[in-house]
């Protein structure tokens, strides 16, 4: 099974998911990834992400932000993030030290203590 990086082409709504084709990923997502239901097939656009196809496992048809595993995959090789930063939810989270956002922020943060 292949690993696809689906997007939507009006706005940043993306997600990683398995399958044989690019038009087989473009419905999978259609059918059931979140920001994906109203789209149109032509406005979404799939690209291959051959380092990824490693991690699909039998029945698994999209990596999950919500599993702590597949998280940091998303984050570290996949280059997703958070929308915003909250530093509590940061603590917890299993990619942080993977994530540009957190180091942005922190670093942002360190910037306008020093002024």
């Amino acid at each position: 099974m292949k690993a696809w990086l689906v997007r939507r082409k009006d706005e940043g709504t993306a997600t990683v998911v398995f399958a044989e084709t690019r038009g087989k990923a473009k419905q999978v997502a259609m059918w059931y990834s979140d920001g994906f239901e109203d789209v149109g097939f032509c406005d979404i656009e799939a690209t291959r992400l051959p380092e990824i196809d490693k991690y699909y496992k039998k029945g698994k048809i999209e990596m999950d932000w919500d599993n702590p595993q597949d998280r940091i995959v998303l984050v570290d090789k996949c280059g997703f993030r958070c929308e915003y930063v909250d530093l509590d939810l940061c603590d917890k989270c299993s990619a942080r030290e993977y994530c540009g956002a957190y180091e942005e922020f922190i670093d942002a943060r360190g910037e306008e203590d020093d002024t």
